[in-house]
């Protein structure tokens, strides 16, 4: 049986059989303030010694070896990519990320594992039983605006003949509109496209946006069942439990794992 540190969210039932899901939080780890303790990002200024040794201690509690995860070179775009055994580079010395410029992947690959790393935010969970397809997006606010979720269902529908509406997504811990406080111009975008749907809040010190509601929108357009949709964690600014870049600046990032099993 897979050992699975108690403190963090174990979510791969809400994506069917034999399937992994795992967010992690900021505890249980090597790293000193500010990036204390489980950060598993290499570029935020950490020792990477301990990024290093926070990653396999992630693969060792997965009970998975190194070798077979999968991190990306994240930009804040709608870039998606397919994973082959031929991009496991494992955890090596000096760190490498598989895919540059990238903010999504999937595979139809046992036990390869991948990962987006988070500071606010959203982790976004994909997966389809009948290829066995996982995948793990990362969106930030223009990832959402720009829709890297349709990005990625098209391209899954091209390369493995998906159909969204026998997707199941999951949004992992990551800012909630109780925390995400915008600009005007930035709450008009969202209105503009989503409109009275949009989950933008105005109250007396401005505009709160909530990138929940927005993805929640783009998965449900883009042919995912509502009931297919599910969310995993609270809010990362709120809960002192999770790296947030809004609520300290510098600090660390938490991963978001998903694999398959069987």
């Amino acid at each position: 049986m897979r050992h699975i540190n108690d403190a963090w969210i174990d979510a791969g039932h809400l994506l069917g059989k034999k399937v992994g899901l795992i967010f992690t939080d900021r505890t249980g780890g090597y790293s000193s303030p500010p990036y204390d303790t489980l950060n598993l990002a290499y570029h935020t200024g950490d020792d990477p010694d301990k990024v290093r040794r926070n990653r396999r201690l992630v693969a060792g509690e997965l009970n998975i070896p190194a070798e077979h995860f999968v991190f990306l070179n994240q930009v804040h775009g709608v870039r998606v990519e397919r994973a082959s055994r031929n991009d496991l580079f494992g955890l090596p010395d000096p760190p490498y990320e598989a895919f540059r410029g990238t903010d999504g992947v999937f595979t139809t690959q046992r036990f390869m594992v991948l990962c987006v790393l988070t500071a606010d935010c959203l982790p976004l969970a994909l997966a389809e039983e009948k290829t066995g397809m996982v995948a793990m997006l990362h969106a930030g606010w223009r990832g959402t605006f720009n829709n890297i979720v349709q990005e990625a269902l098209e391209k899954m529908r091209e390369e493995l003949g998906i159909s969204p509406a026998d997707v199941r997504a999951v949004m992992g811990p990551g800012i909630g509109p109780c925390c995400y406080r915008v600009d005007k111009g930035r709450a008009r975008m969202f209105v503009e496209k989503y409109g009275g749907k949009s989950g933008v809040v105005q109250e007396k010190e401005g505009y709160h946006l909530d990138l929940y509601r927005a993805n929640s929108l783009n998965l449900i357009e883009a042919g995912v069942k509502e009931n297919h949709v599910a969310l995993a964690g609270g809010c990362s600014c709120c809960e002192a439990r999770y790296f947030s870049f809004r609520r300290e600046k510098v600090t660390g990032r938490q991963g978001a794992f998903i694999y398959r099993y069987g």
